[in-house]
């Protein structure tokens, strides 16, 4: 059975976050969590990982590009679009839930619509 390979384009408003660099990820995929999740503040981004407080807000650690399009397994079950853990959604925003975001709690999938 062939599978096809599914990109989003994905913009991350998560500056806290060591792959973040100028509103992109610079991973070639994230994972959105939030298995039980009715709304976005209850799914986070479980590829987080905090900026070190050396780093300017604007260089990524990763060592990579950052790339608008990106895969993306979600683990939002009641989300609209979840398609068997991949998300199908063409356009896709990771924000902030609270001010000041140093664990992947304080972050979340702003594209999730409850189905």
């Amino acid at each position: 059975m062939f599978t096809r390979c599914l990109m989003n384009r994905l913009e991350c408003q998560v500056t806290s976050c060591q792959h973040y660099c100028n509103n992109q990820c610079c991973l070639p995929g994230i994972k959105v969590d939030g298995p039980s999740a009715c709304e976005s503040s209850q799914t986070c981004c479980s590829s987080f990982e905090e900026r070190h407080r050396s780093m300017g807000e604007n260089v990524s650690a990763c060592g990579r590009t950052p790339s608008v399009e990106t895969s993306i397994d979600c683990k939002a079950e009641k989300c609209a679009y979840n398609e068997n853990c991949k998300c199908t959604a063409e356009c896709v925003c990771v924000g902030c839930c609270c001010g000041d975001v140093t664990t992947k709690s304080g972050t979340e999938c702003c594209t999730f619509r409850n189905n």
